[in-house]
């Protein structure tokens, strides 16, 4: 398959506008912050730790954040036809796969950066590589989640509609975890159930063994997401009928 830098930097260009430019995306990881600051600051004798804060921090970054930032602004740019020219231009799933991917992808690394000091946690306390790569392939899973979202949903309102139930159970996977052994064993094999406890083990035990079931379980959600987007974007496209 030939890629052309043209056609995806094209694309770059456009998510990156229609994500810095719409509020009701940039919410997200500005949430993130927001709630790990508020959980400080109002309420600091509660007795939340580091690695609650972290890990919700990081939950509504990449849960939140990137099931929005994957079905917003495809479901906005089919209602305002802002594709169809690279769509009838020729771009392939691919170059509009890594394109889309890109500005996205590079927003929720940052914010997850940035959540570790704003959690009052030691940079020093930090499996930095496989905190990066957990994170990060959560925010790729969340991601292609959205865009299938995306290419299925005909409006803005709809796609916000079919992504709640999605981002409610995922981001919410710590409260449902407390509240039944039952739950929580059934989330452990969700991708924000593995990051949740990634975070909570890191930060407890001060490092973290690679675990073989997550390890499976979040590879096995990616590749589950991708040959989904990949057959809804060649059977549908973007739809614009």
């Amino acid at each position: 398959m030939n890629l052309s830098i043209r056609k995806i930097n094209a694309i770059f260009k456009l998510k990156t506008q229609s994500i810095f430019t719409n509020m009701s995306i940039m919410v997200a990881p500005l949430m993130a912050i927001g709630y790990v600051l508020i959980m400080k600051l109002v309420m600091p004798d509660t007795g939340f730790t580091g690695a609650y804060l972290l890990g919700f921090g990081v939950l509504f970054n990449v849960i939140l954040g990137g099931i929005m930032m994957g079905s917003y602004p495809l479901s906005e740019e089919k209602e305002k036809n802002t594709l169809r020219v690279l769509m009838t231009s020729s771009v392939n799933g691919m170059e509009f796969l890594i394109g889309s991917l890109l500005p996205s992808i590079i927003l929720i690394v940052v914010v997850n950066i940035i959540l570790v000091p704003i959690s009052s946690i030691s940079i020093s306390k930090i499996s930095w590589g496989p905190y990066l790569l957990f994170t990060t392939l959560g925010g790729l899973i969340s991601l292609l989640l959205g865009y299938v979202i995306g290419i299925y949903s005909k409006s803005q309102m709809q796609s916000s509609n079919i992504s709640m139930p999605f981002i409610v159970l995922l981001t919410f996977t710590p409260v449902f975890q407390a509240a039944n052994k039952s739950l929580a064993h059934i989330m452990s094999y969700t991708y924000s159930g593995v990051i949740t406890e990634f975070i909570s083990k890191m930060l407890t035990s001060g490092i973290y063994n690679f675990d073989v079931k997550n390890i499976v379980v979040m590879v096995s959600w990616f590749i589950i997401c991708l040959v989904v987007f990949v057959y809804a974007y060649s059977k549908h496209g973007l739809d614009y009928e």
